[in-house]
């Protein structure tokens, strides 16, 4: 198993977990010997025994609110495979959608694979190979490994609520082992920037794996606010030995690689020597480009409702109250997207349609149609890049904005 990468221990992790009550799989998992069972008569009931005591640790104590983070990835791990209750139970029990189940499944592992990560690190390293003269330092090999993360179509972008959200359940666990309270302070109107969920994962846990072992009992805060064309992200605590004003040199190295992961994502990370009144980390984060979405639609509560869904994202909306300028206004602004009602008085929205499909300084800007009409064969059939039916939630909303504005990168 020389070389196993973290993603393949989860990989391994998630299989064991789906197997716990298995003995003829358990034993024949990698982790057996990854996690030092190996020299046990029964290795597969040692293997048992092992996962459940792992996740028997992540339980928060009495005290903990019953619907912090930490209570949840402990809960959606003990009732799936500990009680081995099923999904559509699970869910129910803690009161989400199936849909949020997986992704809450998916944190759960994550979280109980760091705490094993550690354990289990050291038999990952292949050989040492003394003669070797092709190594590379370990700042290059950290720009080759992070060399995709250059690359705009790298990953999907989320809300930033959600990945903020993804951060703190991650980082948990190590709260927990400090008691230390982990909190975000995100104004709702930069909940949903989107964000690359993996660099921003990657940079705030290296941050955090420094910032909470230094807090002593008291709350490190993640807060966030826009500062002109980037995103400001918070880190503070409190410090609580004077002897300790002065990273070491291994804090320093993670620091380092903090700074180089924002270099790549094309942000900036400033941080000062701790001092006796706590520690503070600052990223500025890009803050992505505005994209103009012209709605067109006769409803003025439609188009005021429109602006309070795009709030804090990344899309700017103009409305367009009177349908018969919208093509001309389309022209004129040139937008990213336009979204159309078809069903408007004393208009044909469907005629609306055709003078932008047909016009050549509009006929390659994407239109949604956007009616209370079940007739999305019809809009697509004429020319409409995608289409939605009202009632329409922000969700629903963003989700399309999002996926016709990739289309354009």
């Amino acid at each position: 198993m020389d070389g196993l990468s973290y993603d393949q221990f989860v990989a391994q992790l998630r299989s064991a977990l789906h197997y716990l009550y298995d003995p003829v799989n358990l034993r024949r998992s990698p982790l057996v010997e990854l996690l030092g069972f190996s020299g046990e008569f029964d290795q597969a009931a040692a293997l048992h025994q092992g996962l459940v005591a792992a996740i028997g640790k992540l339980k928060p104590p009495g005290d903990e609110p019953s619907q912090a983070r930490a209570w949840r990835i402990y809960d959606t791990l003990n009732l799936q495979y500990v009680r081995q209750l099923e999904r559509t139970a699970v869910a129910t029990q803690l009161g989400i959608s199936e849909r949020q189940m997986r992704r809450e499944q998916r944190l759960a592992i994550e979280a109980l694979a760091q705490q094993l990560w550690q354990r289990a690190a050291p038999a990952f390293q292949p050989p040492t190979d003394t003669t070797s003269t092709t190594a590379l330092p370990p700042h290059q090999t950290l720009s080759t490994e992070l060399s995709w993360l250059q690359t705009p179509a790298a990953e999907e972008h989320v809300p930033l609520r959600e990945a903020l959200e993804n951060v703190l359940a991650l980082a948990q666990p190590l709260a927990l082992r400090w008691r230390v309270a982990l909190s975000i302070d995100l104004p709702d109107d930069l909940a949903g920037l989107p964000v690359s969920p993996l660099a921003l994962r990657s940079i705030l846990l290296t941050l955090l794996t420094i910032a909470l072992p230094r807090a002593g009992s008291a709350r490190v805060v993640v807060a966030v606010a826009r500062q002109d064309a980037a995103i400001q992200l918070c880190i503070t605590g409190a410090g609580h030995h004077d002897d300790q004003a002065a990273f070491s040199p291994k804090e320093q190295d993670a620091l380092n690689t903090a700074q180089e992961l924002a270099s790549f994502y094309g942000a900036t990370l400033e941080f000062a020597s701790l001092q006796a009144a706590g520690l503070a980390f600052t990223l500025m984060l890009p803050a992505p480009a505005q994209l103009t979405v012209l709605v067109i639609d006769d409803n003025t509560d439609w188009l005021e409702l429109m602006a309070r869904y795009s709030s804090g994202s990344r899309y700017h909306i103009v409305g367009a109250s009177d349908p018969a300028s919208g093509p001309a206004l389309a022209e004129k602004l040139q937008p990213a997207l336009i979204l159309l009602d078809v069903m408007m008085h004393n208009i044909d929205g469907w005629q609306v349609l055709s003078e932008l499909r047909q016009a050549p300084a509009t006929a390659s800007i994407p239109v949604i149609v956007c009616t209370i009409l079940p007739l999305e064969e019809m809009a697509l059939s004429l020319g409409a890049s995608a289409f939605l039916q009202k009632p329409v939630s922000q969700q629903q909303l963003l989700r399309i904005l999002d996926r016709q504005s990739r289309l354009l990168e």
